[in-house]
């Protein structure tokens, strides 16, 4: 274990990403990812809806409002956030790439691929468990791996990876509450 309780394996992980996507302007984290992100949800969310409204023995009609939600949450996401997140940067003088970080979010997302795919389980609490997990992954490595940048930032680094941190559990929460939950 290392640098606070993370273990020596994540480390590895993480700067081997950081060396990755600096040497590279990789575009497939933010849009392959969110665009698969997208049609995932919708795909799932209409299986387990239908599924359940056929349970229920209720007629059933396609929702469309589930790819557009879907596409405005991931894509205005890893737009947005990360933009902010540049401005905010520099105001404090700290380095950072606006590509760099725009595939770092990218990146970040691809953990709610597997588990919008295990949305389909019927219980509840397994829900909030799974977008709880993949949430506290997602947002450990946009932390993690923005910490060395944020560091130069002075005696607010520490309230900008905080705050980066739960940025990103509010978005697995914003997903499980509209995505990863089924109303019939």
């Amino acid at each position: 274990m290392l640098d606070g309780g993370v273990p020596a394996w994540w480390q590895y992980l993480i700067k081997q990403f950081c060396v990755k996507i600096q040497c590279c302007n990789c575009w497939y984290g933010p849009f392959w990812i969110c665009t698969t992100l997208i049609f995932v949800a919708a795909s799932i969310g209409t299986f387990v809806t239908y599924v359940a409204h056929k349970w229920k023995k209720q007629e059933w009609n396609y929702d469309i409002n589930l790819v557009t939600w879907s596409a405005g949450v991931f894509y205005g996401y890893v737009t947005l956030v990360p933009l902010a997140l540049y401005v905010v940067l520099k105001y404090f003088s700290a380095p950072s790439g606006l590509v760099q970080l725009f595939c770092l979010y990218g990146y970040s997302l691809f953990i709610f691929i597997p588990a919008l795919c295990l949305s389909v389980v019927p219980v509840e609490i397994f829900r909030w468990v799974i977008a709880g997990v993949a949430g506290f992954m997602s947002a450990t490595f946009v932390a993690l791996n923005l910490k060395a940048h944020i560091n130069s930032a002075g005696e607010r680094s520490i309230l900008i990876i905080a705050s980066i941190f739960l940025l990103q559990l509010g978005l697995a929460v914003v997903l499980k509450l509209y995505l990863f939950t089924v109303t019939v």
